[in-house]
């Protein structure tokens, strides 16, 4: 029998989707509210063309570039406001959006005369424009409310191609290789007419170049400043106030001669740009598993992964045959039950108040092996590739589902809130993901350097009022000694800073200090100056104080999670060090540490998170962004606090395993 999706229809997978003729109306019918705030978007109603295949069929580049410049000019988004409260408001705007935008790209799209971008605005934007009377303003008909503002009404007003060839230009748009390079040169025809030498008011030999109505001066250099070197009739090439080259019988000659010396220079400046790649994983060559054999041998069934596990709904990608089904279905049932027993709880919570739904290879994401999506409350795992990845994900699903269920609004370790009973638990997570406090020789050391630092700073300060060659050896002495009796007396200066800021006076060896420049100097050392020294005073009590005192600072796993988001790129900035994926790495490895066997389903790619990064001394070091030693003990106790206080507020229910034997023997097999 043929193995089928289960459950309840989850949607929005991708093989459902509207894939490339854009977002309609009709498809907002198979959205949730969450998923409608998050596509409903000009990418997705307008899809970006491919504006190169439109220059190859023979389309003007003016036309293009307007194309272009009215898209981009498209408000991105429906414009809701504090008052659109109602479903029924905001279900408006988000269709009455989708309407117009496709009307606007359906008409766009098919422009292909300089003359159609001269008449749009005549032709398609004064539809939805109401003109006021004795007025340069216009309002927007209701029909295109939110969807017309200033940026695209002045994009649409072309009265001639100037502005539109200028850009062009300067951004180089559609332009080949060969054509950016030539683009930054000038080609110049020496006539010996419009274009000679003549000598400025020095004598020298300068070219000067007649235009319509001015002139350019330009100033040759070693060889190229002699008149008689230089061709008539023939074509120089200039850059910058720079000749580059002269006598070039032909522009298709000065042009051979650009290519030929630029072109290698230019594609190795953009071979030394090297792009970061994305991190993948090595896909795990075997799937193994070591503990108890929960199926008996047998196949698993979607009514099966149902019934153990409460799941919402489950689907299958159409390229999965039945026996990649057949294998997602054992190793996800086997996985998930290890998870049930890592976690000590029931099989039914797994699905998380039956909200989760699993998908196996349905909803692929570029070179994902598996995802989490939160719209959907859904994790897909593509094909085998995202075997290893399954605790990884359901840390997402936890993270996201039992905050919702807390009443946050999203993921618990970015929108936990402060005045929640459970904020502490979550708020050690994410402090001891990211930090730790130590004190160590090395940890001594730097505070002892920043020490002496402060101390050098409060010694400099006080010796530029007393240069010494100005200061008899008893002068000198004395202000030595006063130094270090305000070094000596730090804390004292400490406790009568608040007062010294108010008066500027009462720190006795700061005022004996003063009156010895009056003595050397002629004057004292003013207010101002007295409280720096007091407040230099004050820091020096500080960091004596810290030497030897426990210090925070980043943890390992931080660092080098952070390090990881400078070596591979992901769609987001920062991605390797958020909360939300530090905390589901450290989920995965939780899960592991807990498991105590092997189960590569669930948790082969905990410590997968693997990378080469260079050190100060330019040596190979292995980077690992994922918890270890004791910075993952302490993460781990963590989170198993928050495991607790889920099972305490009845979210989560404890089961011991050991003690039901015979927990699954009521499933009937396949």
């Amino acid at each position: 029998m043929e193995i089928q999706d289960f459950g309840e229809k989850i949607g929005g997978a991708k093989k459902d989707l509207w894939k490339e003729r854009g977002l309609s109306v009709d498809d907002l019918l198979e959205m949730n509210d969450a998923e409608k705030n998050k596509l409903i978007k000009k990418d997705n109603v307008w899809k970006k063309p491919d504006y190169q295949a439109m220059l190859d069929k023979g389309l003007s580049k003016r036309v293009i570039y307007f194309i272009k410049t009215i898209r981009d000019a498209t408000p991105t988004k429906p414009v809701l406001t504090i008052f659109d409260k109602s479903n029924e408001e905001i279900q408006e705007k988000q269709e009455g959006y989708i309407t117009f935008v496709s009307q606007l790209r359906d008409y766009v799209m098919n422009i292909s005369t300089e003359d159609e971008v001269l008449n749009f605005y005549n032709t398609f934007m004064q539809k939805y424009l109401i003109k006021k009377e004795n007025s340069y303003f216009v309002e927007v008909s209701p029909t295109a409310f939110g969807c017309i503002d200033n940026k695209l009404l002045k994009a649409s007003q072309v009265h001639n191609f100037r502005f539109i060839d200028r850009e062009i230009s300067k951004k180089e748009f559609l332009y080949t290789d060969d054509e950016k390079i030539l683009s930054r040169f000038d080609i110049i025809l020496f006539d010996n007419a419009n274009v000679k030498f003549i000598k400025d008011y020095t004598g020298r030999d300068i070219i000067q170049i007649q235009n319509d109505y001015s002139k350019t001066f330009l100033y040759p250099k070693d060889e190229l400043n002699n008149p008689e070197s230089w061709k008539e009739n023939t074509f120089f090439i200039y850059q910058h106030g720079n000749i580059i080259k002269n006598n070039l019988e032909s522009i298709d000659e000065a042009e051979k001669y650009l290519l030929d010396n630029y072109k290698i220079k230019s594609e190795s400046k953009t071979n030394a740009k090297t792009r970061k790649k994305g991190f993948i994983p090595e896909q795990l060559k075997h799937i193994s598993r070591i503990g108890e054999d929960y199926r008996n041998n047998k196949n698993i069934t979607g009514e099966d992964m149902m019934k153990t596990f409460n799941f919402r709904g489950g689907e299958f990608g159409n390229w999965l045959n039945e026996n990649d089904r057949q294998q997602s279905l054992n190793y996800g049932y086997d996985a998930l039950l290890d998870l049930s027993k890592a976690l000590s709880i029931s099989p039914t919570d797994i699905s998380l108040g039956n909200r989760l739904s699993i998908a196996f290879g349905s909803r692929g994401r570029g070179n994902a092996l598996a995802h989490y999506e939160p719209d959907r409350e859904v994790i897909n795992l593509t094909k085998m590739k995202g075997a290893g990845s399954l605790a990884h994900e359901w840390g997402h699903a936890l993270d996201d589902i039992m905050g919702k269920q807390l009443g946050e609004k999203g993921f618990l370790t970015e929108n936990y809130s402060y005045s929640k009973p459970y904020s502490n638990i979550i708020k050690d997570i994410v402090d001891t993901m990211q930090y730790k406090t130590v004190c160590n020789e090395e940890t001594v050391k730097n505070q002892t350097k920043e020490y002496e630092r402060q101390l050098n700073r409060l010694k400099n300060n006080i010796n530029m009022f007393f240069p010494e060659e100005y200061l008899t050896k008893e002068q000198i002495e004395l202000k030595n000694n006063l130094i270090q009796n305000i070094i000596d007396n730090a804390e004292k200066g400490s406790e009568t800073l608040l007062e010294y800021l108010q008066k500027g006076s009462g720190n006795k060896d700061i005022d004996d200090l003063s009156e010895l420049r009056k003595i050397t100097a002629g004057r004292i050392i003013n207010k101002e100056d007295r409280t720096t020294i007091a407040r230099l005073q004050e820091r020096v009590f500080f960091y004596k104080n810290q030497i030897g005192k426990p210090q925070k600072i980043k943890t390992d796993f931080y660092e080098n999670s952070i390090q990881f988001d400078d070596l591979y790129s992901k769609s987001d900035h920062g991605y390797w060090q958020s909360k939300i994926e530090m905390f589901a790495r450290c989920f995965a490895c939780y899960v592991s540490d807990k498991l105590n066997y092997r189960s590569d389903y669930l948790c082969g790619h905990a410590e997968s998170s693997v990378g080469f990064g260079v050190d100060k001394n330019d040596e190979l070091t292995v980077i690992k962004a994922y918890p270890e030693g004791e910075e993952r003990i302490e993460i781990n106790k963590k989170i198993d606090k928050l495991i607790e206080f889920l099972k305490e507020k009845q979210l989560l229910h404890n089961y011991d395993f050991d003690k039901t034997n015979d927990n699954f023997e009521e499933l009937d097999y396949a």
